[in-house]
């Protein structure tokens, strides 16, 4: 079979294996022909890398609805942060608020396909490169190491969500019918099989990829390592997050941007600060929805902004973790005045008792939003991420350490904040609550503050100060019952 017939093929069978495997979804891949080309000349310029590779970055793009379902409703609205009442929403919203999520949810199960989605395309990059004549060894690598990025990002996302999960390899040679049976017999893997699968991609991606983000939001070595970063930070890997934190700082790339109200707006997205992320424009289908759902009711908005009437809140008791003067605050609505003029206070009454609505607007509304579709880039990691991760690491190796503190200053200064030392947090117990603590207030609104909250034995406890019924198997969330109808030998989390 010619190298062209291998590549429609390919693409055929990454579609079947789709939509038999994962959930019968058939809208998600339109599949591309390529009888107008000839694919051992179609590689060998940028544009036909952008062409193959286009589909596969959109289908791993966090974005959108799943953004706003995968960072607030699961990541965010499950912690001490914020949470969500009003609308339509809030029926798919209180379930995760209050720990009794159902194991047929449609949200999780939507996670669950389009990380696959990406998956598959991502393996259809990689493949099609085996057999290709006059292309570059040096062309290859790099197609290669973003195919694998694509994949190993996919993976972890799904990893944050559901603990291991399947790892699905197709051999080349293979038929529709042989692709049907292992997409529906293939286990999850062992935990160490699937960071060990991870780590080999990213390591691989991290090594091919190059240090420039060109054009924004393309696979970067910077982001390769940030995302090994954050995996063996989930891992309590210590040594590893100090290893591919200092191969991060040590590019010389990366940066705090000066201004940290601005930082999330789209005047500030041309930074050196974001390492992960994904570019967003005002349009349907590459946008950024979280804002419209943090105006309070009322709200002077412009003409061509919206308010939904499903409302992201933030808890009072976590605004008051504050320092009065900490710039990172200021991106938090306590008060305003609505288009009726009258005054309305969000973060307590007149006697003090909390409201819990404070309103974050750390993405600043976009001036030229059309209506809820906003073009602030979204952010999944980004530099002072790994300047916290590092001093986390170092903290638990050997306690407090002037580096530690000399790390975590980095972002405090930029905060408008003083200097800490070891005057302030002399053990390693003291240090380690300091960061978690000082991690929600530098990345709320990012979806973040479970994982860490997880990481530090803290999210079941929280949630049940809250009032809920949490128990500790919640740590991760079950495996989509429409997946496991569709393939028996996919085990269940356990207390599901």
């Amino acid at each position: 079979m010619n190298t062209h017939k291998i590549l429609i093929s390919i693409l055929k069978k990454s579609l079947v294996l789709i939509i038999l495997v994962f959930s019968g979804c058939n809208d998600f891949l339109k599949e591309e022909v390529y009888t107008q080309y000839d694919p051992k000349t179609f590689l060998q310029d940028q544009s036909g890398v952008d062409a193959l590779l286009t589909g596969a970055y959109s289908r791993s793009r966090i974005i959108e609805w799943n953004h706003r379902n995968y960072t607030y409703i699961m990541n965010e609205f499950t912690t001490d942060i914020a949470f969500e009442t009003g609308g339509g929403l809030e029926r798919a919203a209180a379930p995760f608020i209050q720990f009794n999520w159902a194991v047929n949810t449609g949200m999780l199960n939507g996670s669950w396909n389009a990380m696959y989605r990406a998956i598959t395309s991502a393996n259809t990059v990689i493949s099609v490169l085996n057999g290709l004549d006059g292309v570059s060894d040096e062309l290859l690598k790099k197609i290669e190491a973003e195919g694998r990025f694509i994949r190993a990002s996919s993976y972890y996302f799904l990893y944050n969500l559901f603990g291991p999960t399947p790892i699905v390899e197709i051999p080349a040679d293979a038929t529709v019918e042989e692709i049907e049976e292992i997409g529906k017999s293939t286990p999850r893997s062992s935990k160490e099989g699937f960071v060990n699968y991870l780590v080999a991609d990213l390591t691989f991606a991290a090594d091919y990829l190059p240090v420039e983000e060109n054009p924004l939001g393309r696979a970067t070595k910077g982001a390769a390592l940030a995302v090994l970063t954050k995996l063996y930070l989930m891992e309590k890997n210590w040594s590893k997050v100090v290893e591919t934190s200092d191969r991060i700082i040590n590019l010389g790339y990366y940066e705090l941007y000066n201004d940290y109200t601005k930082l999330f707006s789209v005047e500030g997205e041309s930074n050196k600060e974001f390492i992960y992320r994904v570019p967003c424009i005002p349009q349907a289908g590459f946008s950024n929805v979280y804002i419209p759902h943090a105006f309070p009711p009322g709200y002077p908005i412009q003409s061509n902004w919206e308010n939904f009437g499903a409302q992201f809140r933030t808890y009072t008791s976590f605004y008051k973790t504050f320092e009065e003067n900490d710039i990172r605050r200021d991106l938090i609505l306590t008060n305003y005045v609505n288009v009726n003029g009258v005054p309305v206070e969000l973060v307590e009454d007149a006697s003090g008792e909390p409201l819990d609505n404070a309103r974050s607007l750390k993405y600043l509304p976009d001036p030229e939003a059309l209506g809820r579709f906003n073009g602030n880039d979204i952010v999944y990691v980004r530099y002072a991420d790994i300047l916290m991760c590092k001093a986390e690491a170092l903290n638990e190796l050997n306690g407090p350490s002037n580096e530690c503190f000399a790390l975590l200053n980095q972002v405090r200064s930029r905060a408008g904040l003083g200097n800490i030392s070891s005057n302030d947090y002399s053990t390693k117990g003291l240090l380690r609550d300091y960061i978690l603590a000082d991690r929600a207030r530098e990345f709320y609104s990012e979806g973040l503050r479970r994982e860490d909250l997880i990481r530090h034995n803290k999210y079941i406890s929280g949630g049940q100060s809250r009032g809920y019924n949490a128990q500790d198997y919640q740590v991760l969330f079950p495996i989509p019952q429409n997946q496991i109808d569709a393939n028996p030998n996919l085990e269940q989390n356990p207390g599901y």
